[in-house]
């Protein structure tokens, strides 16, 4: 299974370094077994071609603790240009597929150039009109060829003027619709990486529901079709809340302080507009279990993941564009807080500070007679954490705002509150 990458261009040089390939080497790498390969097999001052391919191991795609496919050995699957085969070489074309190659090259990632990508073999029922109906619409010239009169495993060539950082997310989303089998379950990371690779040019697809239908077919796995509301689980809308607000703020340096296992913070690595992500923990096992959620990801900016205390001043946290404190204040003794956050304030100085913390007016409404957590200190109600907030600001830069997060009560509010500690402009 292979993607071969074809360009005529007098830039034909610096398009390998969209690659960060250098093209006297072969590089090679393996993912749980499998042999992932990328070769130049032309460079010159008008022309780059490349190929990425896989050497799959057929026993390692049923040994490993998650087997890729649960019917194991389906004939020729495990040789197919999949959805196995894009998990397997997504962190080989990391940087291609990201758009982020080194600075002096990186306007060259969003500049279009006369592009043909050939893959294959794919196994897929789709008929060739279909196939075709995928791809025409951005822009491609499309042509099959079938390997045998059944028809059931074609090679595909699609050409088209197109950034190459598009051309490979389009190409990474309309594979797995013709995979007549996907060989994992869908999650909500999954339609995160849709959204994020689909960007720009899914929405307005004519084959759009289709694409959905196709890429999303486990959707019965996480309730919901795209576009239909599902309950969610509070951790969850806690995690999005905070996504959605850094959206908003200027975000190119982001820290989770008390990451703990890293579940917030491996959503926030989906945000291909963060340069600096780092996750600050105290606990050495939530580290462990952080570093290997870490390890599994392939999102546009991997987090660096460091030991680190809110009682401690670290140097390398000061003037980040936002620090983050998600559920982390109610373990700490109330009387300890006002110098963390004076620290967080004034000594790190960030351009925003994200609090969250669970409102105890709330808890009425889970008939809770204690505090949710056993290891909480303290829970706030909604006037006591404004007027703590308030409190922290005094004779400083800072302004605040409140939101509350989860389902509204008329009386109580909302489970969780928040409150941004935003720095005034010139300040």
């Amino acid at each position: 299974m292979q993607l071969s990458i074809y360009c005529n261009t007098p830039y034909a040089k610096e398009i390998s370094y969209l690659f960060a390939k250098n093209p006297n080497n072969v590089h090679e790498r393996h993912e749980k077994g499998h042999a992932v390969r990328f070769i130049y097999h032309k460079l010159t001052d008008h022309e780059v071609e490349a190929t990425i391919f896989v050497t799959p191991d057929p026993l390692a795609l049923t040994q490993q603790e998650r087997a890729y496919d649960i019917t194991h050995y389906i004939n020729d699957r495990g040789f197919a240009t999949s959805s196995i085969f894009l998990s397997l070489i997504r962190k080989m074309l990391g940087t291609a597929l990201n758009g982020k190659p080194q600075e002096q090259y990186a306007t060259f990632a969003e500049q279009a150039f006369p592009f043909t990508f050939e893959f294959g073999p794919v196994a897929t029922s789709l008929s060739d009109e279909e196939i075709t109906q995928l791809f025409a619409p951005l822009g491609f010239q499309v042509d099959i060829e079938a390997i045998s009169e059944a028809q059931r495993a074609r090679f595909i060539k699609i050409s088209a003027f197109t950034t190459l950082k598009q051309a490979l997310q389009q190409i990474f989303v309309l594979i797995p619709v013709m995979d007549d089998y996907k060989h994992y379950f869908i999650d909500e990371t999954e339609r995160e990486r849709i959204e994020r690779y689909g960007e720009g040019w899914l929405e307005q697809h004519p084959k759009k529901d289709f694409i959905y239908k196709k890429a999303l077919r486990f959707r019965h796995l996480i309730g919901s079709e795209p576009g239909i509301t599902t309950k969610i689980s509070l951790n969850t809308q806690r995690y999005e809340a905070i996504v959605a607000q850094v959206k908003k703020l200027p975000h190119q340096s982001v820290v989770d302080l008390g990451a703990g296992e890293g579940k917030l913070t491996a959503l926030l690595s989906e945000l291909s507009t963060i340069q600096e992500l780092i996750a600050l923990e105290p606990s050495e096992a939530a580290i462990r279990k952080a570093t290997k959620r870490f390890e599994a990801l392939d999102t546009p900016i991997i987090p660096q993941i460091q030991w680190g205390s809110l009682f401690y001043y670290d140097q390398t946290l000061a003037n980040k564009d936002i620090l983050i404190l998600c559920e982390v204040i109610e373990h700490i003794n109330e009387e300890r807080l006002p110098k963390i956050i004076a620290m967080l304030l004034q000594q790190y100085a960030p351009k925003a500070l994200i609090i969250t913390t669970p409102n105890a007016d709330y808890n009425k409404v889970y008939a809770l007679e204690e505090m949710r957590h056993d290891d909480h200190r303290f829970e706030w109600t909604r006037q006591q954490f404004e007027n703590w907030c308030a409190e922290m600001v005094q004779n400083t830069p800072y302004m605040t705002s409140f939101y509350g997060i989860g389902e509204h009560h008329q009386t109580h509010g909302t489970p969780t509150q928040m409150c941004i500690f935003k720095r005034t402009e010139g300040s």
